[in-house]
């Protein structure tokens, strides 16, 4: 005869479960091939913030890979990374995970075109030499804002 014993201090109930998931953390993944950047860049957010880095990625195929596996609630994407790109990692991006946060660092920030970051709802697009202060401010607003994942009409519009 098979016996089954629960021991109480393995038992979850739905609202300790439920209230550990609204006091998790928000996570952030971080992309770029500069292994100082990247790491200038979580010693601030964890400084700064109360944001939990999840992950780091060394250029644009590392980063699509780890979002996937990772699921962070925001991504800092460098621009020029070896593989795909920012903006090729951003466009997958936001239809594999469509509640990503997305911002682009970029030391050509002015450069970057305004149909792009609204093609692909890019959340932010940051000059790096802003600094670590802006960027860390940026992602504050940005995880404090409530998500709104509605895809807009005319994103997926192609004029001929």
């Amino acid at each position: 005869m098979f016996v089954a014993q629960r021991e109480e201090s393995n038992v979850t109930t739905a609202t300790e479960s439920s209230d550990s998931v609204l006091n998790k953390p928000k996570t952030i993944l971080i992309a770029d091939d500069s292994e100082l950047v990247r790491t200038m860049i979580r010693k601030a957010l964890e400084r700064n913030t109360d944001f939990a880095v999840c992950g780091e990625a060394v250029d644009g195929t590392d980063a699509v890979s780890k979002a996937r596996e990772l699921s962070p609630d925001l991504i800092i994407l460098d621009v020029r990374m070896p593989g795909l790109n920012g903006i090729e990692v951003a466009g997958i991006l936001r239809y594999a995970l469509p509640k990503i946060r997305i911002v682009l660092v970029t030391m050509y920030a002015q450069d970057i075109e305004r149909n792009l970051t609204s093609l692909f709802r890019i959340d932010a697009v940051l000059a790096k030499a802003g600094g670590l202060d802006e960027l860390t401010a940026h992602v504050t607003s940005l995880m404090a804002d409530p998500l709104d994942i509605a895809i807009p009409d005319d994103a997926l519009r192609i004029e001929r």
